[in-house]
């Protein structure tokens, strides 16, 4: 395997934490969080109301959730949108926020630029797996300027949950513990590939490869990958319990509800229905 110029030996001497970590650690937290996670969403799915098995037509579990959960009609209903509109309203919606932007702009700079970052180190992550050499140097900008971004949107977002006060008060210390693994995991990432240089990604590829392949090969590693690596099986810990599982039921949310309108933000104003 060869190394970048300027990097260390990754036969390195690991010790008892490093190999736990490295080698023992993620064999218990991806089972432990795939299991959260089916969890959680069978308990959500058989969490509804047995008295909306009466209505007509309500033959299967998907009908009943859609019945459940599909908003209350108003009075005066605006006209069916066709479904090109409400594609469109949803595509809109999802990609630039626009319902949070009419409601909170000074939260929608923070949070969309947080979640496009953290899409694109995402993306970036294919490289990892899959090496193509024409795509590593744009990759590789991608990543170095998507951890970035998440660091400065994501400090940003932290502080604001700290600081506003009605934000403040619906938070939990999970949240936070969440948000702070977040930036956890994407500095030490940052510090391992880019500023410091110690951690190539070849070794990188070699490490993960035979994790996924069960080879029981080991291979040294430095200290900030193992503390990255570390954070990193925390985050999917905690994940299940914090409000970052709404990344997974977004979608779910948008079928049952039947409309775009909760991306687009087109509800209906609490002021306008008590006549203020």
């Amino acid at each position: 395997m060869s190394l970048e110029p300027g990097t260390r030996n990754p036969e390195l001497n690991m010790d008892a934490f490093g190999s736990f970590v490295l080698y023992t650690l993620p064999y218990l937290t991806v089972p432990f969080y795939v299991g959260m996670i089916g969890f959680r969403f069978w308990v959500w799915v058989r969490f509804y109301n047995p008295a909306v098995k009466l209505l007509p037509g309500a033959r299967s579990v998907f009908q009943i959730w859609s019945r459940q959960y599909r908003p209350t009609i108003g009075l005066f209903p605006a006209r069916p949108r066709s479904r090109g509109t409400e594609f469109i309203r949803t595509v809109k919606g999802f990609l630039f926020f626009s319902g949070l932007f009419k409601r909170d702009k000074a939260l929608w700079v923070g949070s969309w630029v947080y979640h496009v970052a953290l899409g694109l180190v995402i993306v970036a992550h294919v490289r990892l797996f899959w090496v193509v050499q024409a795509w590593e140097p744009a990759l590789d900008q991608v990543s170095k300027w998507g951890c970035l971004m998440v660091l400065i949107s994501g400090i940003y977002l932290l502080l604001r949950r700290v600081v506003v006060k009605r934000v403040r008060e619906i938070m939990a210390f999970r949240d936070y513990l969440a948000e702070f693994l977040v930036l956890v995991v994407v500095g030490s990432a940052y510090l391992a590939i880019y500023h410091d240089r110690t951690v190539p990604l070849d070794q990188v590829r070699t490490y993960l490869m035979g994790l996924v392949a069960f080879s029981g090969e080991r291979i040294g590693m430095e200290p900030i990958f193992v503390w990255h690596f570390f954070f990193l099986n925390l985050l999917l810990v905690v994940m299940p319990f914090s409000h970052l599982l709404h990344f997974g039921g977004i979608f779910l949310s948008r079928q049952f509800l039947g409309s775009s309108d909760t991306f687009a933000g087109a509800f209906e104003d609490p002021r306008e229905a008590h006549g203020n």
